[in-house]
């Protein structure tokens, strides 16, 4: 479980920076997280005010509707998603990845989960130089958190890391 006063850090192996997600974005991910078996996946957007940091901030989380969504299955709406970045551009925020929940403890990317990310980082790739990638499991946090980046390329795991 978290503490109180606590956020969390991941880092992809090598990188010279982390993500930061502040305590309050870690507990408004966390009450995201699926719960029963007649809970749909959730979906949503993660921003940060600067993406030149050495440390990068997770600043906003967004939660989405989707265009339809079952127990392990959901599918965003990409008009509504442009939408929402253009909106929150304007404030001074910059998207810099998804989040989506999972009904397991601890999340693992799933054959659909890869292909959708590797889109997304692809059709961004003149954007981004890496897209994150995050899925919210029902274990509380940290372990029900896993969080990815993927580069239009490869799937890289952040690592959570101490201090």
């Amino acid at each position: 479980m978290v503490r109180s006063n606590s956020s969390l850090r991941y880092q992809i192996s090598g990188a010279s920076w982390c993500l930061e997600f502040p305590e309050s974005v870690v507990l408004q991910l966390a009450a995201y997280a699926q719960r029963g078996s007649k809970s749909l996946e959730g979906v949503g957007q993660l921003y940060t005010r600067d993406l030149t940091a050495s440390t990068v901030t997770v600043d906003c989380v967004t939660k989405m509707a989707p265009t339809w969504a079952k127990y392990t299955t959901v599918r965003l709406d990409m008009k509504a998603v442009k939408q929402e970045r253009a909106a929150l551009f304007k404030k001074g925020l910059h998207c810099i990845g998804f989040w989506h929940s999972h009904p397991e403890p601890r999340p693992h990317v799933s054959s659909t989960d890869l292909i959708m990310a590797e889109e997304q980082a692809r059709a961004g790739k003149s954007d981004y130089q890496g897209l994150v990638f995050m899925i919210i499991g029902n274990a509380p946090p940290p372990s029900g958190f896993g969080v990815w980046v993927h580069d239009g390329d490869e799937l890289w795991k952040a690592d959570r890391i101490l201090g």
